[in-house]
């Protein structure tokens, strides 16, 4: 009977390596890099404001990052503020003066498009080759029907810097700035305020929004500020963040493992959905990381204030860490589960356990602090739960069933 309410799995041993950035690339002449995307792991854009003469200052690389050729947008002592791809060979590029660039060649090759506004425009999105918004400052929200080729401003009813823009797969849209929150549900046709989004003093800048998919989306600010929702934008909680320094940029990989870069060389990640979040250390110092990007391969990329491209080899890499067992009994079971770790010593404030339904809501979760642990599950239904057990580097999640009698 042993075998059969005896499970094990892999689990954390106290003995982490941690991950590290690498300075993969400099550029030369230095130069801030704004906004790096990739579209797979190995085709990727970086830009930079050059005030040399120069118009070369946009780099594209298809090695993942090793080597980077130069390619020209036209203008010189420009910033440009957002890359967005719409496949491997169409990508938009947005900035000053109410630019937003095209490329129908993945980068090799540029034109200006036509936007009717001189507006600095921060943020671009596009839902398909043909629908596009970008956003900037004084609230101006631009849409595009035709790849492009006309942009039509539509009223956002603010004034307010708009840093970002973003879509659900369901097409619920989200424009985030400066102590402001919009959202629309009809195709960006009209924008409201999010009602309710917890803004505190003295500044919310909301720099990046993101969405995993249509209930699960996070958003990172000034001052520090994480927030996330799970309903679809339509409350938000503000998580704990190490950090008041300025967030720029936030990605994830999946619904487990992100990363956010800012101001001072700040760099966090969380492997338990933004639960927790901790500091990375930057090579660079307190150079300031302007945007972070993850490949699909887990590979992540931030570029910098002086022109450096940072690497991490992989977000989650189990080869970085070693295994030991963990006992998980009774399984199926009645009223308790226990856990024992074969290890020695204290595991407080190393490890965390959260049951959640199969619905994802977290029913249970708690600190685990001895090598031998035992989880009253007596308040729960019978059915199915899944048992996650995490540090800040990993994560080891099993099914459990309760029934009860």
């Amino acid at each position: 009977m042993k075998s059969f309410f005896l499970l094990c799995i892999a689990c954390l041993s106290l003995t982490l390596r941690a991950q590290e950035w690498g300075d993969l690339y400099h550029f030369n002449p230095e130069q801030t890099l704004q906004k790096i995307r990739f579209h797979d792991p190995s085709l990727g854009l970086t830009v930079g404001s050059l005030y040399n003469g120069s118009t070369k200052n946009i780099h594209r690389t298809i090695d993942g990052g090793k080597t980077w050729t130069d390619h020209s947008s036209g203008y010189t002592g420009t910033r440009f503020m957002d890359i967005f791809y719409v496949e491997d060979s169409v990508v938009f590029m947005s900035g000053n003066d109410g630019l937003i660039l095209r490329s129908l060649d993945g980068g090799r090759n540029w034109v200006t498009l036509k936007t009717g506004t001189t507006e600095q425009l921060w943020g671009l999105w596009f839902q398909n080759r043909k629908t596009g918004f970008a956003v900037g400052s004084n609230g101006i929200i631009l849409r595009t029907t035709n790849g492009g080729t006309v942009w039509d401003e539509i009223p956002s009813g603010v004034n307010n810097l708009l840093y970002d823009v973003v879509f659900t797969p369901s097409g619920k849209g989200f424009a985030s700035g400066s102590n402001i929150l919009l959202q629309t549900e009809n195709g960006g046709d009209s924008w409201s305020p999010v009602t309710g989004f917890p803004f505190k003093a003295p500044a919310d800048w909301i720099r990046s929004i993101r969405f995993l998919d249509d209930n699960n989306g996070f958003a990172c600010a000034d001052i520090g500020r994480i927030y996330r929702t799970t309903d679809g934008g339509t409350s938000w909680e503000r998580l704990n963040s190490p950090t008041t320094e300025p967030l720029f940029d936030i990605d994830f990989l999946d619904q487990d493992h992100g990363l956010i870069c800012g101001f001072n060389g700040t760099i966090l990640r969380t492997a338990n959905g933004g639960d927790a979040w901790f500091p990375m250390s930057s090579p660079l110092g307190n150079e300031h990381l302007y945007s972070v990007d993850i490949t699909s391969s887990g590979e992540a990329y931030i570029c910098t204030h002086f022109g450096h491209i940072l690497k991490l080899q992989k977000l989650v890499n189990t080869n970085d860490w070693q295994w030991t067992e963990l006992e998980i009994f009774p399984n199926p079971t009645l009223d308790y589960i226990n856990l024992r770790f074969l290890i020695e010593g204290d595991l407080s404030g190393k490890l965390l356990y959260e049951i959640s339904d199969m619905s994802g809501r977290i029913a249970i979760k708690g600190e685990v602090c001895t090598v031998s642990e035992q989880i009253s599950v007596k308040q729960l239904a019978t059915g199915n739960y899944m048992l996650k057990v995490f540090d800040k580097e990993h994560v080891s999640s099993q099914s459990i069933q309760l029934i009860k009698h």
